[in-house]
Protein backbone atom coordinates (compact mmCIF):
# COMPACT_ATOMS: atom_id res chain seq x y z
CA UNK A 1 0.00 0.00 0.00
CA UNK A 2 1.64 3.33 -1.02
CA UNK A 3 0.49 6.49 1.04
CA UNK A 4 0.78 10.04 -0.55
CA UNK A 5 2.15 12.53 2.05
CA UNK A 6 -0.47 15.41 1.68
CA UNK A 7 0.96 19.02 1.11
CA UNK A 8 1.50 20.74 4.26
CA UNK A 9 1.94 24.29 4.55
CA UNK A 10 2.25 27.65 2.49
CA UNK A 11 4.85 28.11 -1.03
CA UNK A 12 6.77 31.05 -1.04
CA UNK A 13 5.03 32.61 -3.65
CA UNK A 14 1.45 32.69 -1.55
CA UNK A 15 3.63 34.10 1.78
CA UNK A 16 4.91 36.99 -1.11
CA UNK A 17 1.48 37.33 -2.15
CA UNK A 18 -0.19 37.75 1.84
CA UNK A 19 3.25 39.95 2.49
CA UNK A 20 2.40 42.49 -0.38
CA UNK A 21 -0.72 42.69 0.63
CA UNK A 22 -0.45 43.35 4.15
CA UNK A 23 2.18 46.27 2.78
CA UNK A 24 -0.85 47.55 0.48
CA UNK A 25 -3.33 47.99 3.43
CA UNK A 26 -0.52 49.70 5.53
CA UNK A 27 0.93 52.08 3.21
CA UNK A 28 -2.76 53.36 2.62
CA UNK A 29 -3.96 53.22 6.65
CA UNK A 30 -0.34 54.37 7.97
CA UNK A 31 -1.06 57.85 6.43
CA UNK A 32 -4.85 57.84 6.82
CA UNK A 33 -4.40 56.99 10.48
CA UNK A 34 -1.90 60.23 11.10
CA UNK A 35 -4.64 62.91 9.64
CA UNK A 36 -7.13 61.31 11.75
CA UNK A 37 -4.71 62.20 15.00
CA UNK A 38 -4.10 65.47 13.82
CA UNK A 39 -7.87 66.06 12.99
CA UNK A 40 -8.66 64.71 16.44
CA UNK A 41 -6.15 67.37 18.00
CA UNK A 42 -7.93 70.01 16.54
CA UNK A 43 -11.14 68.97 17.94
CA UNK A 44 -9.52 70.77 21.49
CA UNK A 45 -9.36 73.96 19.44
CA UNK A 46 -12.56 73.96 18.17
CA UNK A 47 -14.33 73.69 21.32
CA UNK A 48 -12.26 76.27 22.72
CA UNK A 49 -13.64 78.81 19.72
CA UNK A 50 -17.26 77.29 20.28
CA UNK A 51 -17.28 78.10 23.97
CA UNK A 52 -16.28 81.66 22.77
CA UNK A 53 -19.65 82.37 21.16
CA UNK A 54 -21.89 83.16 24.08
CA UNK A 55 -19.48 86.05 25.97
CA UNK A 56 -19.04 87.97 22.66
CA UNK A 57 -22.37 87.34 21.43
CA UNK A 58 -23.95 88.58 24.81
CA UNK A 59 -21.85 91.97 24.89
CA UNK A 60 -23.50 92.36 21.49
CA UNK A 61 -27.05 91.44 22.03
CA UNK A 62 -26.43 94.34 25.27
CA UNK A 63 -24.66 97.11 23.80
CA UNK A 64 -25.61 96.64 19.87
CA UNK A 65 -21.70 96.52 19.19
CA UNK A 66 -18.65 94.30 19.47
CA UNK A 67 -16.23 95.30 22.78
CA UNK A 68 -12.95 96.47 21.82
CA UNK A 69 -10.13 94.56 21.76
CA UNK A 70 -8.69 96.26 25.00
CA UNK A 71 -11.93 95.26 26.47
CA UNK A 72 -11.50 91.87 25.25
CA UNK A 73 -15.10 90.07 26.68
CA UNK A 74 -13.20 86.35 26.63
CA UNK A 75 -10.03 85.43 28.52
CA UNK A 76 -7.24 85.78 25.93
CA UNK A 77 -4.47 83.75 28.13
CA UNK A 78 -4.47 79.91 26.77
CA UNK A 79 -6.51 77.55 28.98
CA UNK A 80 -3.95 76.03 31.62
CA UNK A 81 -4.73 72.37 30.08
CA UNK A 82 -4.80 73.26 26.25
CA UNK A 83 -1.98 71.25 24.36
CA UNK A 84 -2.53 72.17 20.71
CA UNK A 85 -2.62 76.04 21.13
CA UNK A 86 -0.12 78.57 21.79
CA UNK A 87 -2.13 81.82 21.87
CA UNK A 88 -5.48 83.41 22.08
CA UNK A 89 -6.04 86.68 20.94
CA UNK A 90 -9.24 88.70 20.58
CA UNK A 91 -9.75 91.42 17.85
CA UNK A 92 -12.61 93.87 17.84
CA UNK A 93 -13.70 97.21 17.00
CA UNK A 94 -16.97 98.55 18.06
CA UNK A 95 -18.54 98.27 14.83
CA UNK A 96 -17.40 95.11 14.57
CA UNK A 97 -16.27 92.31 12.95
CA UNK A 98 -14.45 90.72 15.77
CA UNK A 99 -12.93 87.25 15.90
CA UNK A 100 -11.26 84.97 18.31
CA UNK A 101 -7.72 83.58 16.81
CA UNK A 102 -5.66 80.62 18.27
CA UNK A 103 -2.50 79.87 17.49
CA UNK A 104 -1.78 76.31 16.47
CA UNK A 105 1.06 73.91 18.53
CA UNK A 106 2.01 70.36 19.33
CA UNK A 107 -0.21 68.84 16.11
CA UNK A 108 1.54 66.77 14.83
CA UNK A 109 2.67 68.32 11.47
CA UNK A 110 5.03 70.91 11.11
CA UNK A 111 2.81 72.42 8.10
CA UNK A 112 0.19 73.13 10.73
CA UNK A 113 2.33 74.50 13.87
CA UNK A 114 2.22 78.00 13.78
CA UNK A 115 -1.03 78.77 11.96
CA UNK A 116 -3.49 80.52 13.11
CA UNK A 117 -7.39 78.63 13.32
CA UNK A 118 -10.35 81.75 14.03
CA UNK A 119 -14.05 82.34 14.68
CA UNK A 120 -15.34 85.49 13.38
CA UNK A 121 -18.56 87.29 14.73
CA UNK A 122 -20.10 89.57 12.42
CA UNK A 123 -22.88 91.35 14.53
CA UNK A 124 -26.57 91.42 12.77
CA UNK A 125 -29.07 94.74 13.32
CA UNK A 126 -31.76 92.06 15.20
CA UNK A 127 -28.98 91.65 17.44
CA UNK A 128 -28.14 88.41 16.94
CA UNK A 129 -24.03 87.52 15.51
CA UNK A 130 -23.25 85.70 12.25
CA UNK A 131 -20.59 83.45 12.90
CA UNK A 132 -17.74 81.91 10.78
CA UNK A 133 -15.20 79.38 11.61
CA UNK A 134 -12.03 79.43 9.36
CA UNK A 135 -8.19 79.55 9.01
CA UNK A 136 -6.78 83.67 9.77
CA UNK A 137 -3.55 84.72 7.68
CA UNK A 138 -2.19 86.68 10.85
CA UNK A 139 -3.32 86.76 14.63
CA UNK A 140 -5.00 90.10 14.28
CA UNK A 141 -7.21 89.05 11.09
CA UNK A 142 -10.65 90.19 11.08
CA UNK A 143 -12.01 88.20 8.81
CA UNK A 144 -11.07 84.43 7.32
CA UNK A 145 -8.34 83.91 5.24
CA UNK A 146 -7.49 81.24 2.93
CA UNK A 147 -4.76 78.77 3.96
CA UNK A 148 -5.08 76.06 1.53
CA UNK A 149 -2.69 73.32 2.99
CA UNK A 150 -4.55 73.21 6.71
CA UNK A 151 -8.27 72.61 5.28
CA UNK A 152 -7.59 68.59 4.90
CA UNK A 153 -7.31 68.40 8.90
CA UNK A 154 -9.88 71.27 9.89
CA UNK A 155 -13.82 70.16 10.80
CA UNK A 156 -16.08 70.88 7.18
CA UNK A 157 -17.47 74.34 9.44
CA UNK A 158 -14.17 75.53 9.67
CA UNK A 159 -13.41 75.75 5.84
CA UNK A 160 -13.66 79.36 5.06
Amino acid sequence: MNMQKSQQGFTLIELMIVVAIIGILASIALPAYQNYMIKSKLVEVTTFLDAQKNAIAEAWATNGKFPITANAPIATSKPSNAQYMNAVNYNGTAAGPASVIVTLTNTGNTNLDGHFLGLFATGNNDGTVTWTCGTATSATATKAGKVNGDYPFLPSSCQH
